[in-house]
């Protein structure tokens, strides 16, 4: 397990990923701009947010389109 920590409005959180996520994480959160020494605005953690979300969709679809294709 790994700690990743980051500040939110002057609150800081610390959550245990398993490695190779928390590794993930981080470098997600770096692409983002968003800094692990400093406090990051709500706004921008909310984008990171939807285009996780909207990632996710979109590999959801994905995984459904296949799984129509392979059923025929």
């Amino acid at each position: 397990m790994k700690k990743v920590s980051f500040s939110i409005s002057g609150k800081r959180y610390e959550v245990e990923l398993e490695n190779n996520f928390a590794m993930f994480v981080m470098e997600k959160l770096k692409e983002s701009n968003i800094s692990a020494d400093k406090d990051n605005d709500i706004p921008k953690l909310l984008n990171v947010y939807l285009q996780a979300l909207k990632q996710n969709y979109d590999t959801q679809k994905q995984i459904e389109e296949l799984l129509i294709k392979t059923s025929i």
